[in-house]
């Protein structure tokens, strides 16, 4: 198994991570935060996404197939939204902090994640699809 596998999930998650960035700093928070919030968020995202991609490389999870996909973002998502919702208040506030009503907020992220799924699963399988076809034709010109 190549770690190559993992190169298009870890793509889609620390883009993720940059356009949340993006967006506060767009919203007017200082640069730090915003930097913050990339790190944060596309770490996390990026790990789970190249697992999946690995998982998928293996024949754990079947390609290109929603459900399985979407099960693991609904347990995924969640949890990286938390680890960036408590790095955030750490780095901000020097303090540990979950949210008020987590079962709500890890509720909510649940139903969120469906929609990060469906991105997540087009972007990916894009990603894998031109990495594959890049390393098919780049394998055929060496072995000329």
């Amino acid at each position: 198994m190549e770690i190559r596998e993992a190169i298009p999930g870890a793509v889609v998650g620390l883009a993720a991570g940059v356009v949340a960035g993006g967006l506060a700093a767009l919203v007017g928070q200082p640069l730090s935060w915003a930097l913050v919030t990339m790190l944060a968020l596309g770490v996390p995202l990026a790990l789970l996404g190249g697992g999946l991609g690995v998982l998928v490389a293996s024949g754990r999870l079947p390609r290109g197939r929603f459900a399985p996909v979407a099960l693991f973002w609904l347990a995924g998502f969640p949890l990286a939204r938390l680890v960036h919702e408590i790095s955030v208040s750490l780095v901000l506030t020097g303090q540990v902090r979950l949210p008020s009503d987590l079962a709500g907020f890890l509720a909510y992220q649940g139903l969120v994640s469906m929609g990060w799924a469906i991105g997540f699963l087009w972007l990916h399988e894009r990603i894998a699809l031109r990495m594959r076809t890049a390393g098919a034709t780049s394998g055929a010109a060496t072995s000329r």
